[in-house]
């Protein structure tokens, strides 16, 4: 989900925002190809003084308050409405940035037009931090071939030979309208109530019926879990950007993706649930714990309840994704969840996603999942629509389990970093096992799931560790064979040394990383792109010669090249299963010192030049094998044994 462009033109000084009572009436006129803008909007604003402004590029014609000429300083106007309220009548116009995969703040060209909320394509006043959205009608007009989409309810539309026109509308407290085009094909489906649709480029209308069916599904399920769907319908949009973003009611899929399994899989049911989770209630700054709650909780129950819904084997594998992403995290890249407002970059995601998902993770295992539904349940009812906290959260899960959550929540919100885990000794005997956990400073107070192997089986118990060290006795009836601490990763924590193989987050999340180019010619330029593709900041290019030794380090560029400067600095070569193997070969190593190693190897430019795209996806894998932008094949490395693991035999 998109980050709202809340900042315009940079200024964001203390002012009246909107207040309850703010409506805007916007008539639009919009050519994507020609990237033209014209619109009407007649503004209710509340009394009071106001100063709303517009994207750069965007002129105003006409300004009036009640009747009246309203002065204009360049892309801001301030007006002061008396008692009662006032309409402010605003004609405007301009030409749109050019549609690229830049373009953050919206743009138009040849394959449609994007204007997300919060980017000044409407008059939006200062400061509105805190204050409620605004209620808004929209009616556009887009030329043939194109049809135009908005957020809202879509109350009106109709086609001629000449173009295409619609009306929406959005009566309660959501958002600022966002406003799509493209040369779709639209596929229609009511399911109950609610309208359901595709706008999709031709090559993807077989696919129509399939995101269709899902769309529906995935809403029953939710609306099951939480409460009733919060929208008047469903739309997919196909992007001529390389993005996946939700929006009020729709999501915005990149054209070349939306075939492939993962966005039906994950990304299209995570994008519907947030429909529940920031759209129906937003994410808000109030309370004891500010920050972003609705990744997590959207990541909880969307993408970890479909690998639920696949088997424990499933879930226990992306609970081990997310705790491999949080070892490659740099301690000084860390953050506490009160500090994640959005996905900016890798290392926000690892905390904002992934250890948020997990504490919801770690709640539902604390109070049980019939309570954990219930405060999810009770969460909707009481906020839908209102901004929400952390706090909020806490009281919903607190009145639904009869249990005082305030310290579970403080641990993992406001703390920066993950308890450690120590199996300091275990002896079993005929009656069970005795074992002494060890955590690190500071402590948190933990549930720690245990595992005692015996001949009839696995048993699965909880060890109370609430201080720096605890000492428990497991009795069996059986006689103990093995012992495992937390061995399907059901906690968040730092992994112990054998659980956590090398991937390449190891190496791109580390803004101290060395990167050397071993390659010469057009082989280098695309190898220093790739070094910027893949480094979630700016890379370090280095010689090999002038590398930190102690830092991590990527050696990018043609095998030949590769092969010869990893055999000079005595750093682990190629393993002997990727040798020859595709265009491209990517692994990781550590050394003998414990550095990692991150080495891409290619043919050739042509090769290097394919993994621009593919390869920065990748960023939990150990290895991979490339043809062309293609992974034919890839996989993790074997972790090592474990010291949280013992065996009595």
């Amino acid at each position: 989900m998109r980050t709202l462009l809340l900042a315009l033109l940079g200024v964001l000084a203390a002012a009246p925002g909107w207040a309850a009572g703010l409506h805007h009436d916007l008539t639009v006129t919009l050519d994507p190809a020609a990237r033209r803008l014209e619109v009407e909007d007649r503004l209710r604003l509340p009394a009071g003084a106001h100063r709303l402004l517009l994207a750069p590029g965007l002129a105003v014609g006409e300004a009036r308050l009640d009747g009246k000429p309203v002065a204009v300083r360049g892309n801001a106007l301030p007006v002061t409405v008396p008692a009662g309220g006032g309409e402010l009548r605003l004609r405007y116009a301009g030409t749109l940035p050019p549609l690229t995969p830049e373009s953050r703040g919206g743009g138009g060209g040849a394959e449609g037009a994007y204007l997300p909320a919060g980017t000044g394509w409407i008059p939006t006043p200062e400061g509105d931090a805190g204050t409620e959205p605004p209620s808004w009608r929209l009616s556009v007009r887009v030329p043939a071939p194109f049809v135009a989409v908005a957020t809202g309810r879509l109350v009106e539309e109709t086609r001629d030979g000449s173009g295409y026109a619609a009306t929406f509308t959005e009566e309660r407290s959501v958002e600022e309208p966002s406003l799509f085009a493209g040369a779709w094909q639209v596929t229609e489906r009511m399911h109950g109530d609610l309208r359901l649709r595709t706008y999709f480029h031709p090559e993807q209308a077989a696919l129509a019926d399939e995101y269709l069916d899902l769309s529906a599904r995935t809403i029953d399920a939710q609306a099951a879990r939480i409460g009733a769907y919060p929208f008047a319908g469903f739309a997919i949009l196909s992007a001529p950007l390389p993005v996946g973003l939700g929006f009020p009611g729709l999501t915005y899929i990149g054209r070349q993706v939306m075939p492939l399994p993962f966005i039906r899989a994950q990304s299209l049911p995570h994008e519907i649930l947030h429909n529940w989770w920031g759209n129906g209630v937003r994410a808000g700054e109030g309370g004891t714990w500010p920050g972003n709650w609705s990744e997590g909780l959207t990541t909880f129950m969307a993408d970890y309840a479909a690998a639920e819904a696949r088997g424990e084997d499933a879930a226990r594998a992306m609970r081990l994704d997310w705790l491999r992403d949080y070892a490659a995290l740099p301690a000084e890249r860390d953050s506490a969840l009160t500090d994640f407002r959005a996905k900016v970059h890798d290392a926000a995601q690892i905390v904002g996603y992934g250890k948020a998902a997990m504490l919801f993770h770690m709640l539902r295992a604390e109070i049980g999942a019939d309570a954990f539904d219930a405060g999810i349940r009770r969460f909707w009812e009481e906020k839908r629509f209102q901004d929400a906290g952390w706090d909020d959260l806490r009281r919903a899960f607190a009145a639904a389990s009869g249990r005082e959550l305030g310290p579970f929540f403080a641990q993992w919100l406001t703390r920066v970093g993950a308890p450690t885990l120590e199996l300091v000794e275990a002896k079993g005997d005929g009656g069970g096992v005795t074992l002494t956990l060890r955590q690190g400073e500071p402590a948190y107070g933990l549930t720690v799931p245990v595992e005692v192997r015996t001949a009839a089986g696995t048993e699965r118990h909880d060890v109370r560790l609430d201080g720096r060290e605890t000492t428990a006795t497991i009795r069996t009836a059986p006689p103990p064979r093995a012992l495992a601490v937390d061995p399907g990763f059901g906690l968040f924590r730092r992994l112990a040394a054998g659980e956590a193989p090398p991937i390449l987050r190891d190496v791109t999340l580390d803004h101290a990383a060395a990167t050397v180019i071993a390659a010469d010619g057009p082989a280098a330029e695309a190898a220093r792109a790739l070094a910027e593709r893949l480094a979630d900041g700016k890379p370090r290019i280095a010689t090999a010669d002038r590398a930190d030794p102690a830092a991590p380090l990527a050696v990018i560029g043609t095998a030949g090249e590769v092969e010869r400067l990893l055999a000079r600095l005595g750093l682990p070569p190629v393993p002997d299963g990727l040798k020859g193997r595709g265009t491209a070969r990517v692994w990781t190593a550590r050394t003998a010192q414990g550095r990692p190693l991150l080495a891409v190897a290619a043919d050739d430019a042509t090769a290097l030049q394919a993994l621009l795209r593919p390869l920065p996806h990748y960023g939990r894998q150990s290895w991979l094998v490339f043809e062309g932008p293609r992974a034919v094949d890839r996989g993790v490395w074997s972790a090592g044994d474990s010291p949280l693991r013992v065996s009595f035999e």
